[in-house]
């Protein structure tokens, strides 16, 4: 619950302990310049270099959920890294890429092996004229995929090192998966969504479209709201166990199923078993 607010939490301590004290300070965190060399004792490469590679697994990963028509807010089950060969991540940080990427976990794999099939495609424009009479000998090596994966991101083919550019990687996933690759980093998504995350998505989806219909209605970050959801039974009994999270969430000191006030805030949000109809206004006496 804490992460959402992590932004927030930092540039008002950045207000408060900076720009209340220094008025040459920029005006916010963001417009900060990155730490200089006179910080440069307290850098950690090695963590740096692990955050380089779980930020490069978020963007393969998320291109993988819009390729696969699956929004950020839907949980997914499961992803599967595999790193690049010598790279080190601590399992704290890796944490990170469930969290960016919604998914239930996060498990390293030695190799896409076991979830994908790999092969290699050498490029023969690049490697033609410097290979000469051995070409053939790489391109059988390749057809019948006795490929060794080098640390460094090399490929080796019958007895021959091919640099990273010089070959394509084809990569086909297994049914229920999608894969993508980057010099040596594979992800993999789960992209069965089962009945339980779906419902999960679409509690998440509801939250939003209520924070949504707050800021509507003009409402103070604070302010207690009455909150009703209208949709056929059918539609709602999924969610059901979400309801507590929700009114958690959004400040409601209730959630109810009849129809609502005339004067409530209303918006209609589509969700996957069909139309809810929200609606919302002031929690008190007078409301």
């Amino acid at each position: 619950m804490l992460a959402p607010l992590l932004p927030f939490l930092t540039e008002h301590m950045y207000q408060q302990l900076v720009v209340a004290t220094d008025s040459d300070a920029p005006d916010s965190v963001h417009l900060t310049q990155w730490p200089t060399d006179d910080y440069a004792g307290h850098r950690d490469i090695a963590l740096e270099e692990a955050m380089s590679i779980v930020m490069r697994a978020v963007d393969l990963g998320r291109t993988l959920r819009s390729q696969a028509g699956i929004n950020l807010r839907q949980p997914i089950r499961q992803v599967w890294v595999a790193l690049p060969p010598g790279a080190s991540v601590p399992t704290d940080v890796l944490d990170i890429l469930g969290e960016e990427l919604n998914a239930k976990a996060v498990v390293y794999i030695e190799d896409g092996s076991s979830l994908i099939e790999r092969r290699v495609r050498p490029l023969l424009p690049k490697i033609g004229k410097r290979l000469g009479p051995r070409t053939q000998d790489v391109l059988a090596a390749a057809r019948n995929n006795d490929v060794e994966y080098l640390p460094d991101g090399r490929i080796r083919l019958a007895g021959v090192d091919l640099a990273a550019d010089e070959v394509e990687i084809l990569a086909t996933p297994r049914p229920g998966t999608a894969v993508a690759h980057d010099n040596g980093l594979v992800v993999v998504i789960d992209t069965e969504i089962s009945d339980e995350l779906r419902a999960e998505g679409d509690a998440r989806e509801l939250s939003r479209a209520v924070q949504d219909l707050r800021k509507q209605a003009g409402l103070e970050l604070d302010e207690t709201v009455d909150l009703w959801l209208v949709a056929p039974a059918s539609v709602l009994a999924p969610l059901t166990a979400y309801f507590a999270r929700l009114a958690d969430d959004t400040l409601a000191a209730s959630v109810l199923h009849d129809q609502p006030p005339q004067d409530a805030e209303r918006v209609s949000q589509p969700i996957s078993g069909g139309e809810v109809e929200i609606a919302l206004r002031r929690h008190g006496p007078g409301a």
